[in-house]
């Protein structure tokens, strides 16, 4: 009797302490894109949360590829916003990033402008914890590089 005692509180304790989260991360799906010019800068002229600044340089350096004789791509980010708030019965965060690309031809004295602002929002309602709020936030700015990448692919 005392080894069933011992056994069923066991399991008890132990599915108690259970800490599983509730919504699994999203992997990105990036688009790669090629432009005619020899060299490739990214700016950021803002501090951005750790996640997004390694996501962000990884599509850059993975994804953006160049293949020309002459010429600069510089890709700036000049702003980004992150704003959390309460709704009914959970929260949303509102992410938001503002860029401009140049392409610039010294040889044809060209230059080309791509300005743009991608934005994503998530949600999250009920019980949760802060690891599945993180998440979400994770997600968000997982979505805005996606979209950040396909608004870009559409441009040129």
């Amino acid at each position: 009797m005392n080894k069933f005692i011992f056994v069923f509180f066991s399991f008890f304790f132990i599915s108690c302490s259970a800490n599983e989260s509730l919504i699994d991360p999203i992997n990105p799906e990036l688009e790669t894109m090629t432009f005619d010019v020899v060299e490739k800068k990214l700016l950021v002229k803002k501090d951005l949360p750790e996640y997004i600044q390694r996501l962000l340089s990884k599509w850059f350096d993975d994804k953006v590829k160049v293949n020309g004789f002459d010429g600069q791509l510089t890709f700036k980010i000049s702003d980004y916003t992150q704003k959390t708030t309460l709704i009914s019965d959970g929260k949303r965060v509102d992410i938001s990033l503002t860029f401009n690309l140049v392409i610039t031809k010294p040889t044809m004295s060209q230059k080309k402008f791509i300005q743009g602002t991608v934005s994503s929002y998530g949600t999250l309602s009920g019980d949760f914890s802060l690891s599945d709020f993180d998440t979400v936030i994770q997600n968000t700015q997982t979505d805005l590089i996606s979209r950040l990448s396909r608004d870009l692919q559409s441009k040129v």
